[in-house]
C-alpha cells in the first residue's frame, strides 16, 4: 500500500498536468492536438481527463488506484462521470479537496 506522501504527490502531479483548461478533456482519457482520442501515456497526447492525468503521471498501479480512490471520494462520484459532467474549475476544485485531505509529510 502506498504511503500518504506518495498518494499526495501523484494527485499534485496529475492536477498540475490539467491545471489549465487547454490541457483538460472530457469523454476520453487523452486527446491529441487535433482532438483525436489517444492513450494517456502516448507522446502526442496534449490534454487529459482526471483519470487520464493520473495514468499519465503515475507508473505504480497501487499508487494510481490509491490516488483514484482519494479523488473519487473528494468528487463524491466516479472520477469518469464527475469529470465528464462538471466544469474544469469543478474538477480542479475536487483535486484540491483530495490533496487537502491528505496531510503533508512532516
Amino acid at each position: 500500500m502506498p504511503d500518504t506522501k506518495e498518494i499526495r504527490e501523484t494527485l499534485i502531479k496529475a492536477r498540475d498536468l490539467i491545471a489549465v483548461p487547454e490541457r483538460w478533456t472530457q469523454r476520453s482519457y487523452a486527446r491529441t492536438a487535433a482532438g483525436a482520442t489517444i492513450g494517456p501515456k502516448e507522446l502526442p497526447a496534449v490534454c487529459w481527463c482526471s483519470s487520464g492525468a493520473i495514468l499519465r503521471t503515475e507508473n505504480s498501479w497501487p499508487r494510481r488506484f490509491a490516488a483514484e480512490e482519494v479523488l473519487g471520494a473528494a468528487m463524491g462520484d466516479s472520477i469518469v462521470f464527475f469529470n465528464d459532467t462538471h466544469t474544469h474549475a469543478e474538477v480542479i476544485a475536487a483535486f484540491d479537496r483530495a490533496i487537502a485531505s491528505i496531510p503533508e509529510a512532516v
